[in-house]
């Protein structure tokens, strides 16, 4: 029977050439691989690169290794990004081993089951111990997924939850950029598109928090969604009606549902 596998993350800006956490994960039984995070996400979307690896059912532990100040909102909202665009069977299980004594990280609640250690704990053997009961991803208040690709760059997909239908929406995420969108059936961008009455480069501010949306009156349901090109590190996604007025900016009115990345 084949190994169960582990990608650890090393966050610090020179990391050892044998990694300490690494032999740990071996010691236990998993088949560990070691990724310099810093130098991946030097790369124009190295980082992206990532997915491939950890949608594989085979890897069944995703570790980061830092110290606590190593755990800045560039890597919280990839992790938490990088966790969206997953679209394997099983959520994968998923650690922060803090190699200071520094505060632990604010870890979005949507990541769920995140198990956070301190530096000399036995991480690896509690991680061996617990990949066989998981615990599921908590709801989310609408449809998220992320589609990440080095070339293309970053898309979110945002569609109403199971049962309802949306007569019309807006779309946004905060610190970052909405750059283009489009609607069309769940799970793939689509290749072209029709919206009716659409806006794009809606700013404003949002709790002290600039934000940037799209509109349009395009009815979405349970099968379809609308798709958001994003640049920069979101630290936030949320949802609203279709802006009825010239009040656009005020998100404080018209955001009743959003989901914190960081």
């Amino acid at each position: 029977m084949p190994l169960p596998k582990a990608l650890l993350c090393m966050l610090e800006k020179n990391p050892p050439a044998q990694v300490r956490e690494e032999l740990q994960l071996r010691s236990v039984g998993f088949a560990a691989a070691t990724v310099p995070w810093r130098q991946v996400a030097a790369m124009r979307g190295g980082w992206m690169q990532l997915l491939p690896i950890l949608d594989d059912p085979a890897v069944q532990a995703w570790v980061f290794v830092g110290a606590a100040e190593d755990f800045n909102a560039e890597v919280l909202s990839r992790l938490g990004l990088l966790t969206l665009g997953l679209t394997r069977p099983a959520p994968l299980l998923t650690a922060c081993v803090l190699t200071d004594d520094g505060p632990e990280p604010e870890l979005a609640a949507f990541l769920g089951d995140v198990r956070v250690f301190r530096k000399d704990a036995p991480f690896a053997a509690k991680l061996m111990a617990a990949r066989l009961s998981a615990r599921p991803l908590p709801p989310r208040p609408f449809h998220l997924a992320a589609h990440l690709d080095p070339l293309i760059g970053l898309w979110l997909e945002v569609g109403p939850p199971h049962g309802t239908e949306w007569q019309g929406f807006m779309a946004g995420v905060t610190g970052a950029g909405v750059t283009a969108f489009g609607v069309g059936p769940r799970g793939a961008l689509p290749q072209k598109c029709t919206l009716r009455h659409p806006l794009c480069g809606i700013q404003g501010d949002w709790g002290g928090r600039p934000f940037s949306a799209c509109a349009a009156r395009n009815v979405l349901d349970a099968t379809t969604a609308c798709y958001l090109r994003v640049d920069g590190e979101p630290g936030a996604v949320f949802v609203a009606p279709y802006p009825e007025d010239s009040d656009e900016n005020d998100a404080a009115d018209v955001c009743p549902e959003y989901l914190e990345l960081v």
